[in-house]
């Protein structure tokens, strides 16, 4: 009955007005709240809650032995978003505050127990808000509010927050021990001056330069004597550019300083900036000094390094000019070489097996048998010899890169050796398994020639009891993670693999060499040039070739060439 004649047919005059808290108030049912029907609250009440609703300042009222809490607009942000607002309306400051309940508690018994109002400025009282437990600060007061009887009835809370403020000081804080930090470190003189009154401020390590004691003020007399003689006006004219309006007011300048007691000399350089009032006036000038003294020094080490780098250089350039030369000189020889090669070498060796096939019909019906020995040895030798020739002509020409490279697709290149090893390939039952292999930059001749001699090589010295297998293969590997001296980049990797003869490991180097063979010619015919061009074609794409072997268990020729 009585909620009914409250919501009805009773206005409270002191509850109009108030904003959005004074609707909210206005609409509680108080009838079950200790405080009871608003139109039974004392005077005291009713005026108190009244100031604390209109008011523009946050404001809390704790009110009777319960402390059931009434609160304005003004505080309501700081319950949060999703935090105790609404339900910290009517509700028992104990229910509501929970958290601080121990830190506000004491404060509220001191004014309730007439020992007088409290004021906390920026203290950090820690709430459930949004969902979770926030750092807050807040400047408040509590006091005490009296009823008709002049007792202490309630307890007025005015409060503000100031997390914002508190945490905005204390970054300015953190920035200037940081700051202050950053000068210690860079071991930097700070200045500041007024150019009003000519009042020269500096940090303890800039007076300590200028030969003063800690608690000593700078002069601007004295600030000027410590320069050097020789750099003195030149300061003077700098500092005066500076100051000037449209000048834009930096100042940078570097000058020699002398400690009036023990005259040691600093080099130093000065930055700094000067502000300007409305009237353009310089009214600032402030910035730092950096000693450095070292840095010059190694400034004047390092160009006389880099003279006698550059006497170095021009005298490198001056052999390598020599050496290209001699270069240019060899590569003519060697062309040289190759026309006689070609040529003068094989003519005669043309000669020697025309004339002794002719010997050989013209005696052939009264030849002994070792007589036929020898012209077969004569033929040998000439047919050896003619290799030879044939394979130095192809390592020379390898030995010189082309202009340019291009892609090669390494599928084509292999395709195409099997074409001419077709009938070795059949006859000798070889299987040649052949994985999908990449496309390289690089130079087609030289790279279809390496191929030749590799699966040539496993063809030729295979198991006598065994057809030949050769597997081709490749994967992709950095550089860094392997032993050989090789480029921090990528490489294909490209294993020739084989179920031949084989070899001993500690040959795997020698196998490279010019003219190493492991094998009588008796036993497979070759010049032992095959794989030093291998190597040839591989140091010309900026790779690498490695062998692995043993007896009777097959090889593997392991190939790096570039991504």
């Amino acid at each position: 009955m009585q909620a009914d004649i409250l919501e009805k047919d009773i206005h409270f005059p002191f509850l109009e007005g108030g904003g959005e808290m004074g609707e909210l108030t206005r609409a509680f049912d108080w009838t079950n709240a200790p405080v009871g029907s608003p139109q039974f609250w004392p005077q005291s009440l009713r005026t108190t809650v009244s100031t604390v609703l209109h008011s523009g300042s946050p404001m809390v009222l704790l009110w009777g032995d319960d402390l059931i809490q009434f609160y304005n607009d003004a505080y309501r942000p700081s319950l949060g978003i999703k935090g105790k607002h609404p339900a910290a309306l009517g509700q028992k400051a104990k229910d509501c505050w929970p958290e601080i309940w121990t830190i506000i508690k004491p404060m509220i018994d001191r004014v309730l127990g007439g020992g007088g109002a409290t004021w906390s400025e920026d203290q950090l009282l820690p709430i459930m808000r949004n969902g979770q437990m926030e750092d807050v600060y807040w400047t408040f007061s509590h006091n005490p509010v009296l009823n008709e009887e002049g007792k202490i009835r309630g307890v007025l809370v005015i409060c503000n927050e100031t997390t914002e403020k508190v945490l905005h000081f204390k970054r300015l804080y953190e920035s200037k021990q940081e700051l202050s930090f950053a000068v210690d470190a860079s071991e930097l003189g700070t200045w500041d001056i007024n150019p009003y009154t000519q009042e020269f401020l500096g940090n303890n390590r800039l007076k300590q330069w200028f030969g003063l004691g800690d608690n000593e003020n700078i002069a601007m007399e004295w600030a000027i004597k410590v320069v050097a003689p020789q750099d003195r006006q030149r300061v003077l004219n700098s500092i005066h550019q500076s100051l000037t309006f449209g000048s834009g007011g930096l100042y940078d300048i570097e000058y020699t300083i002398i400690n009036p007691h023990t005259q040691e000399e600093r080099i130093v350089r000065a930055l700094g900036k000067a502000i300007f009032d409305d009237t353009n006036i310089a009214k600032r000038f402030s910035g730092i000094i950096q000693d450095i003294t070292e840095k010059k020094a190694i400034e004047d080490r390092l160009k006389s390094f880099s003279e006698e780098m550059e006497k170095l250089v021009q005298e490198r350039t001056f052999q390598l000019e020599n050496k290209n030369k001699e270069l240019e000189r060899s590569n003519s020889s060697l062309e040289e070489f190759t026309h006689i090669a070609s040529h003068d070498l094989k003519e005669p060796m043309r000669k020697i097996h025309f004339f002794s096939d002719r010997l050989k019909s013209l005696m052939s019906d009264r030849m002994t048998e070792d007589e036929n020995i020898m012209f077969s040895r004569i033929e040998n030798a000439n047919n050896r010899m003619m290799a030879l020739i044939d394979d130095l002509l192809l390592y020379s020409r390898f030995s010189q890169r082309p202009l340019q490279m291009e892609a090669v697709d390494l599928n084509e290149k292999i395709r195409k050796v099997l074409e001419d090893l077709e009938v070795e390939v059949h006859n000798k039952k070889a299987i040649v398994n052949i994985h999908p292999l990449p496309v390289v930059v690089g130079y087609p001749v030289q790279l279809q020639q390496l191929f030749q001699n590799l699966i040539g090589n496993a063809l030729k010295y295979h198991q006598q009891d065994l057809p030949p297998v050769v597997d081709i293969s490749f994967s992709v590997v950095s550089g860094k993670q392997l032993g050989y001296p090789l480029q921090p980049r990528e490489y294909y990797l490209i294993e020739v693999t084989d179920n031949g003869i084989g070899f001993d490991q500690v040959h795997s180097e020698r196998i490279f060499q010019m003219f190493q063979r492991l094998h009588g010619n008796a036993e497979y015919r070759g010049t032992g040039v095959g794989l030093a061009i291998a190597r040839k074609v591989t140091d010309n794409h900026h790779g690498r070739i490695v062998a692995q072997s043993e007896p009777g268990k097959g090889s593997k020729f392991i190939l790096y060439l570039p991504v």
